[in-house]
Protein backbone atom coordinates (compact mmCIF):
# COMPACT_ATOMS: atom_id res chain seq x y z
CA UNK A 1 0.00 0.00 0.00
CA UNK A 2 1.30 3.45 -0.89
CA UNK A 3 1.65 6.18 1.78
CA UNK A 4 -0.97 8.29 0.00
CA UNK A 5 -3.48 5.45 0.25
CA UNK A 6 -2.87 5.25 4.01
CA UNK A 7 -3.51 9.00 4.25
CA UNK A 8 -6.77 8.65 2.31
CA UNK A 9 -7.98 5.92 4.67
CA UNK A 10 -6.92 8.01 7.67
CA UNK A 11 -8.86 10.98 6.29
CA UNK A 12 -11.98 8.81 6.05
CA UNK A 13 -11.59 7.75 9.71
CA UNK A 14 -11.16 11.37 10.84
CA UNK A 15 -14.20 12.27 8.76
CA UNK A 16 -16.29 9.77 10.72
CA UNK A 17 -15.13 11.32 14.00
CA UNK A 18 -15.94 14.81 12.68
CA UNK A 19 -19.45 13.68 11.68
CA UNK A 20 -20.10 12.48 15.25
CA UNK A 21 -18.97 15.78 16.77
CA UNK A 22 -20.95 17.83 14.23
CA UNK A 23 -24.08 15.81 14.92
CA UNK A 24 -23.74 16.43 18.67
CA UNK A 25 -23.17 20.15 18.02
CA UNK A 26 -26.28 20.37 15.85
CA UNK A 27 -28.29 18.71 18.64
CA UNK A 28 -26.67 21.06 21.22
CA UNK A 29 -25.33 18.27 23.41
CA UNK A 30 -22.13 16.46 24.36
CA UNK A 31 -21.16 13.05 23.05
CA UNK A 32 -22.88 10.27 24.97
CA UNK A 33 -21.02 7.29 26.47
CA UNK A 34 -21.25 5.08 23.39
CA UNK A 35 -20.29 7.94 21.10
CA UNK A 36 -17.26 8.78 23.27
CA UNK A 37 -16.05 5.18 23.06
CA UNK A 38 -16.50 5.16 19.29
CA UNK A 39 -14.82 8.58 18.98
CA UNK A 40 -11.80 7.48 21.07
CA UNK A 41 -11.50 4.28 18.99
CA UNK A 42 -11.56 6.28 15.75
CA UNK A 43 -8.88 8.70 16.96
CA UNK A 44 -6.70 5.81 18.18
CA UNK A 45 -7.06 4.23 14.74
CA UNK A 46 -6.09 7.55 13.14
CA UNK A 47 -2.94 7.74 15.31
CA UNK A 48 -2.00 4.20 14.32
CA UNK A 49 -2.50 4.99 10.63
CA UNK A 50 -0.33 8.13 10.99
CA UNK A 51 2.55 5.98 12.28
CA UNK A 52 1.97 3.51 9.45
CA UNK A 53 2.10 6.39 6.95
CA UNK A 54 5.42 7.64 8.39
CA UNK A 55 6.95 4.12 8.17
CA UNK A 56 5.92 3.68 4.56
CA UNK A 57 7.06 7.19 3.63
CA UNK A 58 10.50 6.55 5.13
CA UNK A 59 10.72 3.20 3.34
CA UNK A 60 10.01 4.84 -0.02
CA UNK A 61 12.65 7.50 0.69
CA UNK A 62 15.30 4.81 1.40
CA UNK A 63 14.32 2.92 -1.75
CA UNK A 64 14.71 6.14 -3.77
CA UNK A 65 18.25 6.55 -2.39
CA UNK A 66 19.14 3.03 -3.52
CA UNK A 67 17.81 3.71 -7.01
CA UNK A 68 19.92 6.87 -7.29
CA UNK A 69 23.02 4.94 -6.19
CA UNK A 70 22.40 2.26 -8.81
CA UNK A 71 22.03 4.93 -11.51
CA UNK A 72 25.36 6.55 -10.53
CA UNK A 73 27.14 3.20 -10.61
CA UNK A 74 25.71 2.31 -14.02
CA UNK A 75 26.73 5.71 -15.42
CA UNK A 76 30.35 4.88 -14.60
CA UNK A 77 30.31 1.85 -16.93
CA UNK A 78 33.07 2.60 -19.50
CA UNK A 79 30.95 1.22 -22.31
CA UNK A 80 28.26 3.78 -21.56
CA UNK A 81 30.63 6.68 -20.90
CA UNK A 82 32.80 6.02 -23.99
CA UNK A 83 32.97 9.19 -26.17
CA UNK A 84 33.45 9.57 -29.90
CA UNK A 85 31.04 6.81 -30.89
CA UNK A 86 27.78 7.55 -32.66
CA UNK A 87 25.79 4.37 -32.28
CA UNK A 88 22.87 5.86 -34.24
CA UNK A 89 24.78 6.50 -37.45
CA UNK A 90 24.13 4.16 -40.37
CA UNK A 91 27.78 3.34 -41.04
CA UNK A 92 28.43 1.70 -37.69
CA UNK A 93 25.83 0.06 -35.48
CA UNK A 94 28.41 -0.68 -32.76
CA UNK A 95 31.90 0.44 -31.76
CA UNK A 96 33.74 -2.07 -33.95
CA UNK A 97 31.73 -1.43 -37.13
CA UNK A 98 31.92 2.35 -36.67
CA UNK A 99 35.73 2.23 -36.39
CA UNK A 100 35.97 -0.08 -39.43
CA UNK A 101 33.83 2.33 -41.49
CA UNK A 102 36.11 5.25 -40.56
CA UNK A 103 39.23 3.31 -41.51
CA UNK A 104 37.75 2.36 -44.90
CA UNK A 105 36.26 5.74 -45.85
CA UNK A 106 37.75 8.43 -43.62
CA UNK A 107 34.18 9.48 -42.70
CA UNK A 108 34.45 10.98 -39.22
CA UNK A 109 30.67 11.14 -38.95
CA UNK A 110 30.76 7.57 -37.79
CA UNK A 111 32.90 8.62 -34.83
CA UNK A 112 31.46 12.05 -34.01
CA UNK A 113 29.54 12.05 -30.71
CA UNK A 114 28.17 15.58 -31.03
CA UNK A 115 24.50 16.27 -31.74
CA UNK A 116 24.68 19.32 -34.01
CA UNK A 117 21.76 21.23 -32.50
CA UNK A 118 20.99 23.57 -29.64
CA UNK A 119 18.84 22.47 -26.77
CA UNK A 120 15.21 23.58 -27.00
CA UNK A 121 11.73 22.60 -25.90
CA UNK A 122 10.31 22.29 -29.41
CA UNK A 123 12.07 19.05 -30.37
CA UNK A 124 11.55 16.23 -27.86
CA UNK A 125 15.06 14.81 -28.25
CA UNK A 126 16.72 18.23 -27.91
CA UNK A 127 15.11 19.04 -24.59
CA UNK A 128 11.35 18.78 -24.98
CA UNK A 129 11.28 15.42 -23.24
CA UNK A 130 12.86 17.05 -20.18
CA UNK A 131 10.05 19.55 -19.76
CA UNK A 132 7.07 18.14 -17.80
CA UNK A 133 3.62 18.71 -19.23
CA UNK A 134 1.84 21.03 -16.84
CA UNK A 135 -1.21 19.62 -15.08
CA UNK A 136 -3.28 21.54 -12.58
CA UNK A 137 -3.66 19.28 -9.56
CA UNK A 138 -7.34 19.97 -8.85
CA UNK A 139 -10.54 19.48 -10.80
CA UNK A 140 -12.48 22.71 -11.15
CA UNK A 141 -15.78 21.94 -9.48
CA UNK A 142 -19.11 23.38 -10.53
CA UNK A 143 -20.55 25.95 -8.19
CA UNK A 144 -23.88 24.75 -7.00
CA UNK A 145 -26.54 25.54 -4.44
CA UNK A 146 -25.98 24.88 -0.76
CA UNK A 147 -28.38 23.14 1.59
CA UNK A 148 -31.13 25.55 2.72
CA UNK A 149 -32.37 23.81 5.88
CA UNK A 150 -29.68 25.07 8.30
CA UNK A 151 -29.87 28.60 6.84
CA UNK A 152 -33.62 29.11 7.24
CA UNK A 153 -34.05 27.50 10.66
CA UNK A 154 -35.77 24.21 9.81
CA UNK A 155 -36.53 22.28 13.02
CA UNK A 156 -34.49 19.09 13.36
CA UNK A 157 -35.63 15.83 14.92
CA UNK A 158 -33.60 12.79 15.94
CA UNK A 159 -34.95 9.65 17.53
CA UNK A 160 -34.61 5.91 17.00
CA UNK A 161 -36.62 3.89 14.51
CA UNK A 162 -37.87 4.27 10.98
CA UNK A 163 -40.90 6.38 11.94
CA UNK A 164 -41.40 9.08 14.57
CA UNK A 165 -44.91 10.43 15.20
CA UNK A 166 -44.96 14.13 16.10
CA UNK A 167 -48.12 15.43 17.82
CA UNK A 168 -49.70 18.54 16.31
CA UNK A 169 -52.26 20.97 17.70
CA UNK A 170 -55.15 21.47 15.27
CA UNK A 171 -57.21 23.72 17.54
CA UNK A 172 -58.00 26.91 15.61
CA UNK A 173 -59.35 29.06 18.44
CA UNK A 174 -58.88 28.21 22.14
CA UNK A 175 -60.05 31.57 23.51
CA UNK A 176 -61.39 31.84 27.02
CA UNK A 177 -65.14 32.22 27.48
CA UNK A 178 -66.87 34.70 29.82
CA UNK A 179 -68.77 32.88 32.57
CA UNK A 180 -70.97 33.91 35.48
CA UNK A 181 -70.40 33.64 39.19
CA UNK A 182 -71.24 30.39 40.92
CA UNK A 183 -74.64 30.58 42.63
CA UNK A 184 -75.53 29.36 46.08
CA UNK A 185 -76.98 26.19 44.67
CA UNK A 186 -73.57 25.24 43.24
CA UNK A 187 -75.13 24.18 39.96
CA UNK A 188 -74.09 27.04 37.65
CA UNK A 189 -71.73 26.03 34.81
CA UNK A 190 -68.95 28.45 35.71
CA UNK A 191 -65.96 27.12 33.73
CA UNK A 192 -65.95 26.59 29.97
CA UNK A 193 -64.84 23.09 29.14
CA UNK A 194 -62.23 22.95 26.37
CA UNK A 195 -59.43 20.67 25.13
CA UNK A 196 -56.88 20.80 22.33
CA UNK A 197 -57.52 18.94 19.09
CA UNK A 198 -54.43 16.83 18.51
CA UNK A 199 -53.23 14.92 15.49
CA UNK A 200 -49.86 13.51 14.46
CA UNK A 201 -47.53 13.72 11.50
CA UNK A 202 -45.34 10.73 10.76
CA UNK A 203 -41.66 11.43 10.10
CA UNK A 204 -40.75 8.26 8.20
CA UNK A 205 -37.25 7.92 6.85
CA UNK A 206 -36.54 7.46 3.17
CA UNK A 207 -33.07 6.30 2.14
CA UNK A 208 -30.99 8.18 -0.43
CA UNK A 209 -27.85 6.65 -1.90
CA UNK A 210 -25.08 7.18 -4.42
CA UNK A 211 -22.07 5.11 -5.37
CA UNK A 212 -18.93 6.07 -7.25
CA UNK A 213 -16.80 3.38 -8.90
CA UNK A 214 -13.09 4.13 -9.41
CA UNK A 215 -10.57 1.75 -10.94
CA UNK A 216 -7.41 0.93 -9.00
CA UNK A 217 -5.35 2.31 -11.86
CA UNK A 218 -7.08 5.68 -11.71
CA UNK A 219 -6.58 5.91 -7.97
CA UNK A 220 -2.88 5.11 -8.40
CA UNK A 221 -2.16 7.33 -11.40
CA UNK A 222 -4.41 10.39 -11.13
CA UNK A 223 -2.91 13.70 -10.02
CA UNK A 224 -5.99 15.90 -9.75
CA UNK A 225 -7.04 15.41 -6.11
CA UNK A 226 -9.77 13.17 -7.47
CA UNK A 227 -11.06 12.01 -4.09
CA UNK A 228 -11.46 15.58 -2.83
CA UNK A 229 -13.41 16.38 -5.98
CA UNK A 230 -15.60 13.29 -5.50
CA UNK A 231 -16.41 14.41 -1.95
CA UNK A 232 -17.43 17.85 -3.24
CA UNK A 233 -19.47 16.18 -5.98
CA UNK A 234 -21.31 14.07 -3.40
CA UNK A 235 -21.88 17.05 -1.09
CA UNK A 236 -23.39 19.09 -3.92
CA UNK A 237 -25.71 16.25 -4.83
CA UNK A 238 -26.76 15.89 -1.19
CA UNK A 239 -27.57 19.62 -0.93
CA UNK A 240 -29.69 19.55 -4.08
CA UNK A 241 -31.55 16.47 -2.83
CA UNK A 242 -32.34 18.14 0.51
CA UNK A 243 -33.51 21.33 -1.19
CA UNK A 244 -35.74 19.38 -3.56
CA UNK A 245 -37.34 17.50 -0.64
CA UNK A 246 -37.91 20.74 1.27
CA UNK A 247 -39.53 22.55 -1.69
CA UNK A 248 -41.65 19.53 -2.65
CA UNK A 249 -43.02 19.17 0.90
CA UNK A 250 -43.72 22.91 1.24
CA UNK A 251 -45.61 22.99 -2.08
CA UNK A 252 -47.54 19.82 -1.24
CA UNK A 253 -48.57 20.50 2.37
CA UNK A 254 -48.17 24.24 2.84
CA UNK A 255 -51.04 26.68 2.32
CA UNK A 256 -52.02 28.03 -1.10
CA UNK A 257 -52.40 31.60 0.11
CA UNK A 258 -52.50 33.57 -3.14
CA UNK A 259 -53.29 32.97 -6.80
CA UNK A 260 -51.25 35.43 -8.84
CA UNK A 261 -52.86 37.42 -11.64
CA UNK A 262 -50.48 36.35 -14.38
CA UNK A 263 -48.96 33.06 -15.55
CA UNK A 264 -45.84 34.85 -16.81
CA UNK A 265 -44.92 37.53 -14.25
CA UNK A 266 -45.54 38.88 -10.75
CA UNK A 267 -47.17 42.23 -9.99
CA UNK A 268 -45.60 44.66 -7.54
CA UNK A 269 -48.68 44.66 -5.31
CA UNK A 270 -48.64 40.87 -4.96
CA UNK A 271 -45.46 40.79 -2.87
CA UNK A 272 -46.87 42.74 0.12
CA UNK A 273 -50.18 40.95 -0.40
CA UNK A 274 -48.53 37.57 0.11
CA UNK A 275 -46.43 38.91 3.01
CA UNK A 276 -49.52 39.94 4.95
CA UNK A 277 -51.22 36.61 4.27
CA UNK A 278 -48.68 34.95 6.56
CA UNK A 279 -50.42 34.94 9.99
CA UNK A 280 -48.93 37.44 12.39
CA UNK A 281 -48.12 34.81 15.05
CA UNK A 282 -45.80 33.12 12.53
CA UNK A 283 -44.51 36.29 10.85
CA UNK A 284 -43.22 37.82 14.11
CA UNK A 285 -40.61 35.08 14.62
CA UNK A 286 -38.07 36.89 12.46
CA UNK A 287 -35.22 34.39 12.88
CA UNK A 288 -36.97 31.68 10.86
CA UNK A 289 -39.12 33.71 8.42
CA UNK A 290 -37.76 33.75 4.88
CA UNK A 291 -38.70 33.80 1.20
CA UNK A 292 -37.60 30.98 -1.11
CA UNK A 293 -37.63 31.29 -4.88
CA UNK A 294 -35.46 30.89 -7.96
CA UNK A 295 -32.83 33.54 -8.57
CA UNK A 296 -34.54 34.38 -11.88
CA UNK A 297 -37.82 34.92 -10.04
CA UNK A 298 -36.13 37.26 -7.59
CA UNK A 299 -34.65 39.13 -10.55
CA UNK A 300 -38.12 39.79 -11.98
CA UNK A 301 -39.34 41.06 -8.59
CA UNK A 302 -36.30 43.32 -8.15
CA UNK A 303 -36.93 44.74 -11.61
CA UNK A 304 -40.48 45.85 -10.86
CA UNK A 305 -40.52 49.63 -11.13
CA UNK A 306 -42.86 52.58 -10.97
CA UNK A 307 -42.51 55.81 -12.90
CA UNK A 308 -39.47 57.03 -10.96
CA UNK A 309 -37.99 54.15 -8.97
CA UNK A 310 -37.80 50.42 -8.43
CA UNK A 311 -40.15 48.92 -5.87
CA UNK A 312 -37.85 46.24 -4.45
CA UNK A 313 -34.35 47.39 -5.40
CA UNK A 314 -32.25 50.50 -4.65
CA UNK A 315 -32.60 53.38 -7.08
CA UNK A 316 -30.28 53.99 -8.77
CA UNK A 317 -28.91 50.43 -9.04
CA UNK A 318 -25.44 49.33 -8.14
CA UNK A 319 -25.82 49.45 -4.35
CA UNK A 320 -23.97 46.58 -2.66
CA UNK A 321 -26.13 44.60 -0.23
CA UNK A 322 -24.39 43.41 2.92
CA UNK A 323 -25.66 39.98 4.07
CA UNK A 324 -28.75 38.29 2.71
CA UNK A 325 -30.94 40.34 0.34
CA UNK A 326 -34.12 41.49 2.10
CA UNK A 327 -37.55 41.48 0.48
CA UNK A 328 -40.38 43.19 2.37
CA UNK A 329 -38.83 42.51 5.77
CA UNK A 330 -37.44 38.98 5.34
CA UNK A 331 -34.33 37.46 3.73
CA UNK A 332 -34.52 35.80 0.32
CA UNK A 333 -32.94 32.40 -0.42
CA UNK A 334 -32.56 31.00 -3.92
CA UNK A 335 -32.72 27.45 -5.17
CA UNK A 336 -33.16 25.98 -8.61
CA UNK A 337 -35.54 23.45 -7.09
CA UNK A 338 -38.24 26.10 -6.66
CA UNK A 339 -40.82 26.30 -9.44
CA UNK A 340 -40.26 28.73 -12.28
CA UNK A 341 -42.68 31.50 -13.23
CA UNK A 342 -45.00 29.48 -15.43
CA UNK A 343 -48.64 28.41 -15.62
CA UNK A 344 -49.66 26.69 -12.36
CA UNK A 345 -46.16 27.16 -10.97
CA UNK A 346 -45.75 27.77 -7.23
CA UNK A 347 -42.92 30.21 -7.79
CA UNK A 348 -42.82 32.12 -4.48
CA UNK A 349 -42.74 30.48 -1.06
CA UNK A 350 -42.84 32.34 2.25
CA UNK A 351 -42.89 30.85 5.68
CA UNK A 352 -41.74 30.44 9.21
CA UNK A 353 -39.48 27.47 8.48
CA UNK A 354 -39.21 26.46 12.13
CA UNK A 355 -42.52 24.73 11.44
CA UNK A 356 -40.90 22.53 8.80
CA UNK A 357 -39.45 19.32 10.26
CA UNK A 358 -36.24 17.65 9.11
CA UNK A 359 -35.40 14.23 10.49
CA UNK A 360 -32.16 12.62 9.38
CA UNK A 361 -29.97 9.82 10.64
CA UNK A 362 -27.26 9.26 9.82
CA UNK A 363 -26.26 12.56 8.27
CA UNK A 364 -24.04 10.57 5.89
CA UNK A 365 -22.37 7.16 5.78
CA UNK A 366 -19.43 6.25 3.58
CA UNK A 367 -18.41 2.69 2.81
CA UNK A 368 -15.15 2.09 0.94
CA UNK A 369 -15.61 -1.23 -0.82
CA UNK A 370 -12.52 -2.66 -2.61
CA UNK A 371 -13.85 -6.24 -2.69
CA UNK A 372 -17.15 -6.46 -4.55
CA UNK A 373 -15.70 -5.87 -8.04
CA UNK A 374 -12.15 -6.88 -8.94
CA UNK A 375 -9.95 -3.94 -9.85
CA UNK A 376 -12.31 -1.27 -8.53
CA UNK A 377 -12.82 0.68 -5.34
CA UNK A 378 -16.50 1.46 -4.85
CA UNK A 379 -17.42 4.41 -2.66
CA UNK A 380 -20.94 3.98 -1.32
CA UNK A 381 -22.69 7.01 0.20
CA UNK A 382 -26.05 6.99 1.90
CA UNK A 383 -28.29 8.73 4.40
CA UNK A 384 -31.90 8.69 5.56
CA UNK A 385 -34.06 11.77 5.96
CA UNK A 386 -37.58 13.16 5.68
CA UNK A 387 -39.12 16.65 5.52
CA UNK A 388 -42.64 17.37 6.82
CA UNK A 389 -44.71 20.51 7.30
CA UNK A 390 -45.72 20.74 10.98
CA UNK A 391 -48.23 23.61 10.69
CA UNK A 392 -49.66 24.33 7.24
CA UNK A 393 -50.51 27.93 8.15
CA UNK A 394 -46.82 28.68 8.78
CA UNK A 395 -45.73 27.80 5.21
CA UNK A 396 -47.55 29.64 2.43
CA UNK A 397 -47.01 30.09 -1.29
CA UNK A 398 -48.25 32.01 -4.32
CA UNK A 399 -49.23 30.08 -7.45
CA UNK A 400 -49.68 31.30 -11.01
CA UNK A 401 -52.98 30.66 -12.80
CA UNK A 402 -53.29 27.73 -15.17
CA UNK A 403 -52.92 29.89 -18.26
Amino acid sequence: MKPTEVLEQRAAVIGQARAMVDKADEEERDLNTDELKQYDALMAQADKMQKDFERRQRLEAEEAKLEQLEKRQSSQDPRIAMPNVNLKTQPGDDEQRALAHYIRTGDQGALRASNNTGMNITTPGDGGNAVPTAHFNQIIARRDEAMLAPKIGVRRFGGVGTTMNVPLDNEADGEFVATSEMGDDNTTNVYDRDAPDLSTVALTYAKYTKKVEITEELLQDEDSNLLSFVEEFVARGMAKTHNNLLITEAAANGTAALTLDSASTIAASEIPELWYLLPDYYATDEASVAWIMRRATEGIIRGLAGTTSFYYAPTPGGTITIGRPILWGAPVYNTGKAAAITASGKSVLLGNWYYMALRESPVMTLIRDPYTVDGKVILKYGYRCVYKVLQAAAIIYAAHPTG
